[in-house]
This record gives structure tokens, C-alpha cells and sequence, in this order.
């Protein structure tokens, strides 16, 4: 049965029969909390709707509805309605533990397939860079599953820092990961014709970085650059200009797409090899 279907059966009688229909069909679970996002119009109700989901999923302890993310800094805008006040949990996924606070990053569950395919894809001693690591959404897959030689992680928000060192030690990989604290862009030069594999996996303006990922590439390196975009040609169009401007060669081996990220666009990865002269 429909989760909006098992909400409605569950608080029939409780609430205007006019709100039943709009009540939520989706949520996402990480760890042993439930995110959901409700209509305006359910506002007032979002207490209510909150402790029937508890009695629906008594694994839950936390009930969070989603009300934005933050334009810059992607940082979730979350109100807890049900269950412990809590935002802090422990999520697993292929194997690996990430511990999270929800309610200061956001963990896409319609990247799972894609961090299932970096984890196949990294391979063993390779030295690779993830420019924007945050808590180690990629890092702690490769890290986990691939063997590599040396994985630089790389993120500019210090909470996100904070946390992606406790999930290194959580899986038992820190020794095969060095992490970088600071501007990925002022990282480059430290990293120059250094890596055989590197995640570009920001999805806004991602190309303005790409240069620096060619510093630190080195030859034949693979690069997975995420994008949201409403045309994945154009986006090669303007891949393959920056590349002439810095005397790089790039061939497309795949253009993954990942997700739908709004209307009419959708997030990308485009998995590119690279020739530097």
C-alpha cells in the first residue's frame, strides 16, 4: 500500500477529510530518521502527521519536515514534529556507515546508484582527488570497496570536515584517506599531476573548477564531473572549450543521469578521460 494511502487509513477521522488527499506520498529515511515534505495547507496538522508516522515506522525515532535548503550553502532547513529532538543519526549503505546530522547536510538517496558505481568503478592504487568531499558521500566508498593508494579529501566547510574524519575512522579507512581542509582551487597547486581519478561531484557552475582539476590530473586521468543541467550537449560543448583554452583533450566515455533535479532539468555526471600534453 502507498505511504500517502497508509497516512490517510491512519488518520482518518482526525483530520479535515479534505487535507487527507494531500497528505505526503514520499520521504526519505536516513539512519533512524524520516524527512518529509508536507503541503502548506498541512502546516498545522504537521504534529498530527508526525506521530502517525512513528506509529507506522516505530524504528523511527526522529520525524523532520522539510521546509528548504539553504541557496548557497545547501544546508537543509529541517523542524522536528515528531519523536526525540534529535538530528544527529548513523546511516548505512553498500556496506559502509556515515554518521550524519540532517539538519546540516543533505544526504541524496538518489545518488545510491551512483555511489554503488564509484565504488565498482576506482581501482585499486589509484591516487584519487575528491574536490568536494563533504562528510564523504564518495570518498567513503572508494576508500571502503577500491584499495586505493591515497584518496585527497577535499572540502572548504569545516563541519562538513568534522564530520568526514569521524566517518574515516567509523569504516576503518583513515589511513587511506588524507584530508585537506580549505578551497579546492588553492588545493590545486599542492596537488599538481597528481591524480589518476577525480570526483567533481558539485552540481552548480561545476566548469569554473574544472581547470584546476586538469592541474591536479594527471596523464590519461578520469574525471567524473557532476553538472545539473536541462541539456547534457550543451554541457559537453562548454567541457570541451575549456579544455581547448588549457591545450587538454577530453574524450566522453559516459554520461550518466543521475536524477531529475527540477522541472525540465536534471543532475549529470559526465565520466571523462583526459590527454595533457
Amino acid at each position: 500500500m502507498a505511504f500517502s494511502n497508509i497516512l490517510q487509513k491512519e488518520l482518518a477521522g482526525k483530520m479535515p477529510e479534505e487535507k487527507l488527499g494531500l497528505l505526503p506520498g514520499g520521504y526519505q529515511i536516513i539512519g533512524d530518521i524520516l524527512i518529509v515534505k508536507l503541503d502548506s495547507k498541512l502546516v498545522r496538522q504537521r504534529k498530527l502527521i508526525g506521530k502517525a508516522i512513528i506509529k507506522i515506522f516505530p524504528h523511527i525515532k526522529t520525524v523532520c519536515r522539510f521546509k528548504r535548503l539553504g541557496p548557497i550553502t545547501r544546508k537543509p532547513e529541517l523542524e522536528i514534529i515528531a519523536g526525540e529532538k534529535n538530528t544527529l543519526t548513523v546511516h548505512k549503505e553498500h556496506g559502509c556507515q556515515f554518521l550524519i546530522d540532517v539538519s546540516q547536510s543533505m544526504w541524496s538517496k538518489g545518488n545510491k546508484n551512483e555511489r554503488k558505481r564509484m565504488a565498482e568503478l576506482a581501482k585499486p592504487k589509484e591516487t584519487i582527488v575528491d574536490m568536494f568531499a563533504g562528510i564523504g558521500y564518495w570518498t567513503i566508498f572508494m576508500a571502503k570497496h577500491c584499495k586505493p593508494r591515497k584518496i585527497y579529501a577535499i572540502d572548504i566547510n569545516p563541519k562538513a570536515v568534522e564530520f568526514l574524519r569521524k566517518n574515516t575512522f567509523l569504516n576503518n579507512v583513515e589511513g587511506k584517506v588524507e584530508i585537506l581542509e580549505g578551497d579546492c582551487r588553492k588545493m590545486s597547486k599542492l596537488l599538481e599531476n597528481t591524480a589518476n581519478r577525480i570526483v567533481m561531484g558539485y552540481i552548480f557552475d561545476t566548469e569554473k573548477f574544472l581547470p584546476h582539476a586538469f592541474r591536479m590530473a594527471r596523464k590519461n586521468c578520469t574525471i567524473h564531473f557532476h553538472r545539473n543541467a536541462k541539456d547534457p550537449e550543451t554541457v559537453k560543448e562548454k567541457l570541451e572549450k575549456i579544455a581547448g583554452k588549457h591545450n587538454v583533450k577530453i574524450k566522453f566515455l559516459k554520461i550518466v543521469k543521475i536524477k531529475s533535479y527540477s522541472p525540465n532539468t536534471c543532475h549529470y555526471v559526465f565520466d571523462l578521460k583526459i590527454t595533457k600534453p
